[in-house]
């Protein structure tokens, strides 16, 4: 059974994947530093791991509460789909993390992106330069539009801001790209054509949707910086609309996220065009959601009597529709 998948392949260096399952970025592990991750975790058999974004300087995040509901898990079990995060990208900054966590990421046995977020096209330029040659990563990601901090979406909401954010990465290196692209803007295929004619390899889609939530009783705001993003069930038929209108418009592969929690989720964005797709929620109720749904795509093609992964892309019959 034919699982690889190349994220990069008009990169001389690719960015070859045993499988098409990923850890989203800052999810594995509730501070997104590793912390979570057990002894008995082979991540070597995932595709891919995104540690937590980093940023030019460390970061506190937003004050707390930082979740809605605070436990996933219970949520999912009551039948809650509505799940709110407002973490604000703590990280240690890019410094911090080349120093401190690189060396940890390279023990992992697999595939690592850095996720980096910036204030300007030019500090994306010095942050990519500062991480040239450091080991622990194969590729970059570029959180051009994360809801929950000041001016999060500035990137992600402008195609000439996002052409000159990939475009400055893309001079400081020549690993592979990917640009992470918002979900609420007017036409994302304009957006996605400007990152990929700058340079990107490929492109995840989608970050987090802003979103709100108040405590009828309190009549204050669920989270401690009153907004954050939607993620899990509620932003899949989201996410997924604007893979397949994507996947119409470039010719990049697209990483699929949101709202990932079985492998059946998974088959969808990869039918809707996706080459690969990234949990992200479903690890904040269960670390070993990956692997499960992993299993779950493996049994799929098995019974569907599929040899490669890859026949699935864009393989969503509209026929009947046209």
């Amino acid at each position: 059974m034919g699982l690889s998948v190349d994220l990069a392949p008009r990169n001389p260096n690719h960015l070859w994947l045993t499988n098409p399952v990923m850890i989203a970025s800052g999810t594995f592990g509730y501070d997104g530093y590793g912390r979570g991750i057990t002894p008995d975790m082979d991540l070597s058999q995932l595709g891919a791991v995104i540690p937590k974004t980093v940023t030019r300087l460390p970061r506190e995040g937003n004050p707390e509460p930082r979740w809605d509901p605070p436990s996933y898990r219970q949520a999912l079990q009551d039948g809650e789909f509505i799940l709110l995060n407002s973490i604000g990208l703590a990280n240690p900054g890019i410094e911090g993390a080349l120093t401190d966590l690189t060396p940890l990421w390279a023990e992992y046995g697999t595939t690592v992106v850095l996720s980096l977020s910036a204030d300007s096209a030019d500090q994306f330029a010095e942050m990519t330069a500062m991480a040239e040659g450091v080991r622990g990563f194969q590729a970059m990601e570029l959180n051009l539009s994360c809801p929950n901090i000041e001016n999060g979406a500035m990137f992600g909401h402008s195609p000439k801001l996002t052409a000159a954010a990939v475009k400055a990465v893309r001079a400081n290196t020549a690993l592979p790209v990917l640009a992470k692209l918002a979900p609420n803007v007017p036409d994302v295929t304009e957006i996605a054509r400007a990152a990929v004619d700058a340079g990107a390899d490929a492109l995840t889609i989608s970050n987090t949707i802003p979103a709100m939530r108040i405590d009828v009783e309190t009549r204050r705001p669920v989270l401690g910086a009153i907004t954050g993003g939607l993620s899990g069930p509620g932003l899949r038929p989201v996410s997924m609309a604007m893979v397949y209108r994507t996947a119409q418009a470039v010719d990049v592969p697209i990483v699929g996220v949101g709202g990932i929690f079985s492998g059946e989720h998974a088959v969808e964005y990869l039918l809707a065009g996706a080459t690969a797709v990234q949990v992200g929620s479903a690890n904040l109720a269960d670390l070993w959601a990956p692997f499960r749904i992993l299993d779950q795509l493996r049994s799929f093609l098995g019974e569907s009597g599929i040899t490669d992964v890859s026949d699935l892309t864009g393989a969503v019959d509209i026929r009947a529709l046209e």
